[in-house]
């Protein structure tokens, strides 16, 4: 066996090279993976008053918009759904008003998408929207799907929803959401046509951009799918998990606003808010408002802001 005093190196020397070597050996990824210093790019639009993240939040109306819930009987014969109606009936006295409350104590302007017949239907809450300051968007002349519809139709559709918004409410929509963001491959035009300045049936982004409908610009406000509270709580998913996705979410978002503007849409139903999970959603807003630079804004501004800034589709 060949001796410490033969090699010329002492036990101690060598274990100490050898850590030393380790910790560098360790060390070497952990450098090599740090991200440099976070900077915006030159000329990139900024959202306003320098904000990194703006949040749209997007109450949505379709509550008495539906036809009458029906059950199948012997024979086939229809009943009445009375259960299923209470449920309907749940959402004009309990859910609208108790996410016009929340709204209210965080001081959240959002944007409403309102169906014509519930706002003609309920019309004490459809005012309270717009007296409140938030955006009464469209959502159809019923809670109907549209890509099928013929041109002329769909186009009735949606002139039947403005309408009965502006008589209802006093305020002109400016933007458009079909139900299940599946509009038809002449939506866009006439959304146009018809004075609109945006829609959100698009999920593409994380920002607001323009698309160039008739040869005009027209802005996009992208809709979060895997925010939508429907599909999540129609499930029976946690309140406690879905905020946990909301705040990853953001802070990934966030983070990623410090190099250019990003957008998070976060979607309620009136026929989803029940008290917990309402609760969630405040939590989640009193989370977001700790943070410098959070911008909540309604989709009709992040609309004026894409066309301001020309954010085109290339």
């Amino acid at each position: 066996m060949t001796s410490d005093s033969e090699t010329g190196l002492s036990r101690r020397v060598f274990m100490a090279a050898g850590s030393a070597l380790g910790a560098l050996s360790l060390a070497a990824p952990a450098l090599a993976q740090a991200p440099a210093p976070a900077r915006r790019p030159a000329g990139r639009a900024r959202w306003p008053n320098g904000a990194r993240l703006a949040i749209a939040v997007s109450m949505v109306v379709e509550v008495d918009a539906d036809p009458p819930r029906t059950l199948n009987g012997p024979e086939n014969k229809k009943y009445p759904d009375l259960y299923g109606e209470s449920g309907v009936e749940y959402a004009w006295r309990e859910a609208i008003p108790r996410m016009l409350d929340m709204f209210d104590r965080r001081r959240i302007k959002m944007t409403a998408m309102v169906c014509g017949q519930s706002a003609e239907r309920h019309p004490d809450l459809a005012k309270r929207i717009v007296a409140s300051g938030h955006e009464c968007a469209a959502h159809g002349k019923t809670h109907s799907v549209q890509f099928a519809m013929p041109r002329e139709q769909e186009a009735q559709f949606i002139r039947d929803n403005v309408e009965m918004l502006q008589k209802t409410t006093g305020q002109r929509p400016l933007g458009y959401n079909s139900r299940g963001q599946q509009r038809s491959e002449n939506t866009l035009a006439i959304l146009q046509e018809q004075g609109f300045l945006y829609h959100i049936d698009d999920i593409s982004r994380d920002e607001p951009w323009v698309a160039q409908v008739g040869g005009k610009p027209f802005a996009v406000v992208p809709y979060t799918q895997h925010l939508g509270d429907i599909g999540y709580f129609n499930n029976r998913g946690s309140a406690d998990l879905f905020g946990k996705d909301l705040k990853y979410e953001f802070d990934a978002l966030y983070a990623e606003g410090e190099r250019r503007p990003r957008l998070m849409v976060v979607t309620l139903h009136d026929s989803i808010a029940r008290a917990a999970r309402v609760r969630m959603f405040e939590e989640f807003f009193a989370y977001a408002q700790k943070h410098q630079g959070v911008w909540f804004a309604r989709c009709d501004q992040l609309a004026r802001w894409a066309l301001q800034n020309n954010k085109s589709k290339a």
